[in-house]
């Protein structure tokens, strides 16, 4: 039986990031995977419940966390990429902080969508604290210039999928992380958008769907396989 609770985080400013933490089971999990959403595309929406799914069937322990901002904050929308970054950064990092001060892991993940990408490849992933994590980046912002020089010196197992399609393709980028990063495994999708969709072609965007999250089910397995193998 699946158990959800919903918590608070002090984050950013002492303002309150809530978080909501799922368990697969009874008992905490030996993994777990913190989930940072887009602006607009949140948790109920097809790739975060599907991955919520994929994760929890691998027992793995969820933290969704909730922004207290978005496409409504003109605040918020009225900075660059960089300035967003690091506002999300310590709201991300205080629930990421205390949840695991109250409960270690053995392996953990992180999973953003889109803007939800930046506070773990800016912050989380240059942290030495989660040297041994694994990252799922969902179309993450590539035209960042501090993404981009952050991804190329990171070191940890990633999954990233974008569209190539997507305003935040870059193929000089991705040229580059073929050809210097194997710890990235890229996954390119021909003709999809930002939300890995294929114009208005049910059939064909239904096709990508499944494809990207049978590979990302592959890459889960992988990693929490080679977890074993190093606890073991």
């Amino acid at each position: 039986m699946v158990r959800t609770a919903t918590f608070h985080a002090v984050g950013r400013n002492n303002q309150e990031v809530s978080y909501t933490y799922i368990q697969p089971g009874q008992t905490r999990s030996r993994a777990i995977c913190f989930f940072c959403p887009g602006s607009s595309y949140l948790f109920d929406k097809p790739y975060l419940h599907y991955s919520t799914m994929l994760m929890l069937s691998h027992q793995a322990d969820i933290v969704h966390i909730h922004y207290a901002y978005g496409k409504d904050n003109i605040a918020f929308g009225d900075l660059s990429m960089e300035e967003r970054s690091q506002w999300m950064q310590p709201d991300v990092h205080a629930v990421v902080t205390k949840v695991l001060a109250e409960q270690p892991y053995e392996q953990i993940f992180f999973l953003g969508k889109s803007i939800g990408t930046m506070p773990i490849i800016d912050g989380l992933l240059q942290n030495p604290e989660f040297s041994a994590a694994t990252a799922i980046l969902l179309t993450p912002i590539l035209t960042s210039e501090q993404v981009a020089a952050n991804l190329l010196k990171s070191n940890h197992p990633v999954y990233l999928v974008i569209g190539s399609t997507d305003h935040f393709y870059q193929e000089p980028l991705l040229e580059k992380l073929r050809e210097t990063k194997p710890n990235v495994h890229l996954h390119i999708v021909p003709g999809a958008n930002h939300s890995l969709e294929v114009g208005w072609d049910l059939k064909a965007s239904l096709t990508v769907f499944e494809e990207v999250m049978t590979a990302l089910d592959d890459f889960v397995t992988k990693q929490l396989r080679m977890g074993i193998t190093r606890s073991g």
